[in-house]
């Protein structure tokens, strides 16, 4: 969309919406004027305006006669607008005052005779507006009394009898609809311009370009989309910042048994023949550890970029966990210590991905078997959670080791971080499997937390996946 567009879409819309709203104005009162639609609401007050001062009129007639009379309808026209005219039963016009020749009050007296005995009490002409009905004096005689009150200049008669002043109206309403169209468009589309000029920077590699502060003040839709624009430009800072971790610290981490296999080869070509056994045997286990790092490594890129191979599918967590157990403890008999389950019956299926679940339950589990001591047991167990209202079930691993500092709680499922206690090849692993329990844990909706047991009691570590 070029520059400019959506200004010029904004003005034209209200523009045009506004001149149509004119129009249709302008059209309905012409029609309501020409209809009588739009003063029918004044019968009613000339009808009410000729029967308080009408009456008045026929006692001054009957009791101090016509020339009284007479004084009493100007005074009442000078006062109100509203001339009245009296005609007896029949329609024959009794002059009060000069005015119109006596023909044509004998004409329009018939005339209103025959309206009101077809039930007619109103009338509205180009500049009158006129009300009439019967009415009974004190002394018990019938009059017909008419009131008229001059209309002021409608609408239509302005379009038609003064076409410059119509011209000149018209103006200054379309000079309003502009510069109201324009600060409208001005105002929605700017903050969608500045908008697009950090999204530019952003998309230029300025990632910490920031969003205008007003914009973001704002209370409307705008502000929330410059907002969610604002929390997503930091959360794409914090993955850079994260996979740049992430580089430096792979590069460290192959580097330091890339350099021992350097070593141990070097001392097997000097020894040579039984010498070299020690240093073969060093160069089998350094392999070993950089195919168990890589092998980590594709575990956890697959995890980053989604739930892997496996759709999710409905999942007997206690059994799966059950065989998870099984292999571990078969591992740690070898070294002295056990694994433990305690699971609680009648689980429900989980809808998961069994095998991104299954090695995140396992990494947990392997690393409880490596920090608790001989003779101890790795306690797991499963059981029904909520958590923030939404049912799910609980994967409890507790180890019986010496835990984890409380300031490293919340790092220690970054890739690659282990703890000052673990920093030994022997004892600290890769610092991958419970990177990896965490992203499978957030694939899935989950949570996964530490926590030290109180009183030395060693880590503990809950995997909660919603169901």
């Amino acid at each position: 969309m070029k520059r400019g567009t959506l200004f010029l879409r904004i003005f034209l819309w209200f523009l045009g919406a506004m001149l149509l709203m004119a129009a249709v104005s302008i059209g309905l009162t012409v029609f309501m004027t020409q209809q009588g639609i739009i003063l029918s609401g004044q019968q009613e007050v000339l009808s009410d305006a000729l029967d308080r001062n009408g009456q008045k009129v026929l006692e001054t007639l009957e009791a101090k006669g016509a020339e009284a009379a007479m004084e009493q309808s100007e005074e009442i026209r000078r006062e109100t607008g509203l001339a009245i005219f009296l005609f007896d039963r029949d329609g024959t016009p009794l002059r009060l005052k000069d005015g119109p020749p006596r023909e044509f009050l004998e004409r329009v007296g018939r005339e209103i005779a025959r309206n009101l005995a077809e039930g007619k009490t109103f009338d509205m002409r180009r500049e009158t507006a006129s009300v009439y009905r019967r009415m009974t004096s004190a002394a018990g005689k019938e009059y017909i009394l008419v009131g008229v009150f001059r209309r002021p200049p409608s609408v239509a008669r302005a379009m038609t009898d003064n076409p410059k002043a119509l011209a000149i109206r018209l103006a200054g309403l379309l000079a309003v609809a502009l510069v109201f169209c324009g600060l409208l468009a001005h105002h929605i589309s700017e903050p969608l311009v500045r908008l697009n000029r950090t999204a530019r920077s952003v998309a230029d590699g300025h990632l910490n370009a920031p969003v205008d502060a007003a914009v973001l003040k704002r209370r409307d839709e705008i502000g929330e989309l410059s907002r969610s624009f604002d929390a997503m430009t930091r959360h794409l800072t914090a993955l850079l910042e994260a996979q740049r971790r992430l580089i430096r610290d792979i590069s460290h981490e192959l580097r330091t048994p890339l350099a021992r296999l350097g070593v141990a080869l070097e001392l097997a070509r000097k020894k040579g023949g039984e010498g070299a056994v020690e240093s073969l045997d060093r160069i089998e286990r350094e392999s070993a550890i950089l195919n168990d790092m890589i092998g980590q490594l594709l575990s956890l890129s697959r995890v980053e970029a989604g739930i892997g191979p496996d759709a999710p599918e409905p999942v007997d967590l206690v059994s799966l966990v059950d065989s998870v157990v099984e292999d571990a403890n078969f591992e740690a008999k070898a070294l002295n210590r056990s694994v433990c389950l305690d699971a609680q019956k009648g689980l429900k299926p989980l809808s998961l991905s069994p095998d991104l679940v299954r090695r995140a339950v396992e990494n947990i589990i392997r690393n409880g078997m490596r920090y608790t001591p001989e003779g101890t047991c790795v306690e797991v167990s499963v059981s029904a959670s909520e958590k923030e209202g939404r049912p799910g079930i609980s994967v409890l691993i507790r180890d019986r080791g010496p835990g984890v500092p409380e300031d490293e709680l919340d790092q220690i499922f970054q890739p690659f971080y282990r703890t000052e206690t673990a920093r030994t090849r022997d004892t600290g692993g890769t610092g991958l499997g419970l990177a990896i329990a965490h992203r499978a844990a957030l694939v899935h909706g989950g949570t996964i937390s530490a926590k030290n047991v109180p009183g030395g009691g060693g880590l503990s570590v809950e995997l909660w996946l919603p169901g």
